[in-house]
């Protein structure tokens, strides 16, 4: 295992800690529309930027919560402490804290700590995606026995009017709920696809601090990534994606939104 897994598995565990702790997940303050951030967003932050610059000094880390920068030349960090903060702040195990490595422009490593769950989810590139608890790990892959799906939430007439179709084929449970971590689950096999319809200020050639490590995780346990808009593989610039647990239901999913 790379030095920089490990120190993305022990940032996500101290994340995992503090998220259990519940402490300042009262503290709720406004963010943009009804976005929100608590102090236990900031808090997982702090403590993930420690544990990463202890070990890895020179790698900047850019944050949902306080930024940053990438340093031309350098190896980066992506961290989103809480992904799924108004489930968090309702008490709902619905949320993760994700942690990406950027290294030449790709997503190398990855750490994905389920909320409430005591589990965690990594990658490293082309050595597939593991699931870690305090009892062991095993290494996971995607599948499409779940019929269920992850659509975003309707903010744009696209994404709402693939969710109307989707719902009416009666051929999917359909979750909403407004976090990332839906993206690990395929990784898990424990849902089906996920189809995001994001806008063009959520993803630069930075990369998403919410999406970055699912998607790739997603695709180190086999399922196919690829832009909503294109068609292609995704980067670190897309920011509408399709993560689907086999070629088939990708294409069956793409179909539905390419007819809108």
């Amino acid at each position: 295992m790379r030095g920089e897994t490990e120190a993305a598995i022990a940032a996500a565990q101290i994340a995992q800690t503090i998220t259990d702790s519940r402490e300042g997940a009262d503290a709720i303050t406004p963010k943009v529309g009804i976005d929100l951030v608590t102090d236990t967003d900031v808090a997982c932050e702090d403590a993930i930027r420690a544990e990463l610059s202890r070990r890895f000094p020179d790698y900047p880390v850019i944050g949902e919560e306080r930024g940053g920068q990438p340093v031309k030349g350098k190896s980066y960090w992506l961290v989103d402490p809480i992904c799924g903060t108004r489930s968090f702040a309702s008490n709902l195990p619905l949320y993760c804290t994700n942690i990406a490595l950027v290294e030449d422009g790709v997503v190398t490593v990855a750490a994905v700590a389920l909320g409430g769950s005591g589990e965690i989810v990594y990658a490293e590139r082309g050595k597939g995606t593991r699931m870690y608890t305090t009892t062991g790990e095993t290494p996971v892959r995607a599948s499409d026995h779940s019929s269920m799906i992850w659509i975003d939430d309707g903010k744009s007439e696209r994404a709402a009017a693939t969710l109307r179709n989707a719902l009416l084929s009666g051929r999917w449970y359909v979750c909403m709920y407004p976090s990332s971590v839906f993206g690990a689950y395929v990784a898990m096999g424990r849902m089906a696809a996920v189809l995001h319809f994001g806008v063009s200020l959520t993803a630069n050639a930075i990369g998403s601090v919410h999406w970055a490590a699912s998607c790739f995780m997603a695709e180190e346990a086999g399922a196919v990534v690829t832009d909503l808009n294109t068609g292609r593989e995704w980067n670190l610039s897309t920011h509408s994606f399709l993560i689907a647990s086999t070629r088939a239901l990708h294409d069956d999913l793409y179909t539905l939104v390419a007819g809108m």
